[in-house]
């Protein structure tokens, strides 16, 4: 007969290595006061693992590097499935898992496994404790570190929500501090665009009021010589935006948006995601990000269908928990909700172009969570299509403060900017010439590697446009890992002047790279549809022609300006960062070719059409 310790070997599982842990919080999260029911809900995901990941990059560099034998022949969803799916196995082991520990509500769609269960019953199945943590403004459910059973580990990439305590937001900036010039005076530059294209705009009201100039869509076709070029709606040519945080474009506002500038009427489709919801209320307070993306995308690619994808983000937990948590930050990480959507989709479903506005410092996402979510963007690549993401509006960096345990001062990459398989947007300042925002995030990433596509360039700037006792400076210190992923890889107009944005009906300064992404991405889907209609394929992953085939002859080289931080003030509005780290001197600079402010410089147009038909 078995002993009882005999027989609880036999049924429960074994749990080893812990799979995932933080070494503290991120800076300014705090455990809440607030005890955590054990009889709360918990609303739950398990990543399942995919297969053969070592094969994503040589694949990926194969179907996106022109001359490649493969260039442009990319994958259907079924091929993509038959390589990198997670097993059958690995999906009827964890639902096994689930059902055997007392989870509810089990549905699978061959990627994520989702649940529902206790927070008592999770706290056994985790090995762990949950506890709800604060930032001052919001509350997570989260934990430091949890463990899967032994037999499980190689079938499950990660359980969410535990360990993420980023803090998603729009990249949109705030036009209200402008900076002082780095060049001489406007009188003498050459003007890249006509006087004619800007316009002023009276924000405010009684004593308390401020004149913005402010671009439109003729502005930008003037800056990145776009020219009188007119996509075919029916080329094939199709381009999206993402929305998160409870954003919604406005119908309304684009057609205010689209009278003022004289465009022809067009809308745009929407697609939820995750319970996302598209509120089209005039009262509904919002802060402008999705309406920043359709207009620019539509003043700029007038005629290209346009689809808005809204993300959600339902809450972990139910019950009494509901009271403690502010919407929209209580919802779980949407990337993977995302992405996992998109791949889902067959080709015919899924736009070519697709631009994303939010972002949070790489070092709060965790590292397994980050590393999925840029797989992920790899295979949207392996299909054909062209991610960009803004690099952010912090510069150097805002907080810079690592999260380790010593808290020690370091820059501050953002994510998902720092993926290698995104094509990260920075920003620019000024008309004439431009040169580089003092706020436009960039740098080098703490999680991934330098990518083979970039290495000849960012080597060059390493070699020869920063100084060696700046790099000795910013290395021995730990500020940076100059062997990580640089980004951003190009740049467009962030502000100085502003964007005129339509919000509530009433046009508005607007601008952040929260603002370039979308004017990329509407070049981008242009230059699609120039090769759609020559019969060629989709531009796809365009990092590896960027670097190797449109720097030096399609890009123009942003050489003046700098993005600061590190000072422990918020670049945006002046105020100053509760714990923030201060790194003296901390600054990237524009230089010749490549550089971690505005990347590979800014596009023009008509250059890069006559490249990418040659091709």
């Amino acid at each position: 007969m078995l002993s009882t310790a005999a027989f609880l070997a036999l049924v429960l599982p074994a749990y080893g290595a812990v799979h995932e842990s933080l070494a503290a919080l991120p800076a300014g999260w705090t455990e809440s006061s607030t005890s955590l029911a054990g009889s709360s809900e918990l609303q739950m995901q398990v990543a399942l693992q995919y297969q053969n990941l070592d094969q994503l990059e040589s694949k990926l560099k194969s179907v996106s590097t022109p001359g490649s034998s493969s260039y442009g022949q990319y994958l259907d969803l079924d091929d993509l499935n038959s390589v990198f799916a997670a097993t059958s196995e690995s999906e009827s082991k964890v639902k096994s898992w689930l059902s055997q520990s007392g989870a509810s509500n089990i549905a699978s769609d061959g990627s994520m496994v989702s649940f529902t269960t206790s927070v008592d019953n999770a706290n056994k199945m985790l090995d762990t404790k949950f506890k709800l943590y604060s930032n001052g403004q919001t509350h997570k459910v989260g934990t430091m570190a949890y463990s899967v059973p032994d037999e499980l580990s190689d079938h499950i990439d990660l359980v969410s929500p535990t360990t993420y305590f980023g803090s998603m937001k729009a990249h949109r900036a705030v036009p209200d501090i402008t900076p002082s010039r780095t060049e001489q005076s406007p009188a003498d530059r050459k003007r890249q665009v006509s006087p004619s294209c800007e316009t002023t705009i009276t924000i405010g009201s009684g004593n308390v009021t401020r004149d913005f100039t402010v671009l439109g869509p003729d502005c930008f076709k003037q800056l990145y010589n776009v020219g009188n070029y007119q996509a075919h709606p029916n080329s094939g040519s199709t381009v999206a935006f993402g929305s998160f945080l409870n954003q919604s474009a406005s119908f309304s506002d684009l057609a205010k948006f689209e009278k003022i500038y004289n465009i022809e009427s067009q809308s745009f489709t929407v697609t939820l995601i995750n319970g996302g919801v598209n509120d089209q209320d005039p009262l509904t307070e919002s802060d402008g990000e999705a309406n920043l993306d359709v207009q620019n995308i539509i003043g700029l690619a007038h005629g290209l269908p346009v689809t808005e994808y809204i993300t959600g983000g339902s809450p972990p937990f139910r019950g009494d928990l509901l009271s403690k948590i502010s919407e929209p930050h209580n919802q779980n990480e949407p990337y993977l909700d995302y992405y996992n959507y998109l791949l889902s989709q067959p080709n015919s479903a899924l736009p070519y172009v697709i631009s994303n506005s939010y972002g949070d410092h790489e070092d709060t996402v965790p590292e397994r969570y980050a590393t999925r979510v840029c797989n992920q963007i790899g295979m949207m690549g392996l299909r054909g299509r062209t991610i960009l993401e803004s690099s952010g509006d912090e510069g150097v960096g805002a907080v810079c403060r690592s999260n380790s345990g010593s808290k020690a001062p370091q820059f501050t990459p953002q994510f998902p900017g720092t993926c290698p398989y995104v094509t990260a947007v920075g920003g620019t300042q000024f008309l004439d010439p431009e040169e580089a925002w003092n706020a436009s995030s960039g740098g080098f990433s703490f999680y991934f590697d330098r990518p083979w596509y970039q290495n000849a360039a960012v080597q060059t700037y390493l070699n020869q446009e920063i100084s060696a006792e700046t790099k000795k400076y910013y290395r021995s210190n730990g500020y940076v890992d100059f062997n990580g992923r640089g980004f951003p890889d190009i740049s467009a107009h962030s502000l100085y002047p502003d964007y005129l944005t339509v919000i509530n009906g009433t046009a508005q300064p607007n601008g952040g790279t929260s603002a370039a992404a979308p004017i990329v991405a509407a070049i981008f889907a242009l230059l699609n549809d120039a090769r759609f209609r020559a019969g060629k394929p989709a531009m796809g992953f365009i990092n590896p022609w960027l670097y190797n085939s449109a720097a030096g002859k399609a890009l123009t080289d942003i050489t003046t300006g700098a993005a600061l931080g590190c000072a422990g003030t918020d670049l945006q509005n002046g105020l100053k960062i509760p714990g923030a780290g201060i790194i003296p001197f901390a600054t990237w600079n524009a230089t010749v070719g490549w550089d971690p402010v505005t990347g590979l410089g800014t596009p023009d147009f008509q250059a890069l059409k006559a490249l990418a038909l040659g091709m």
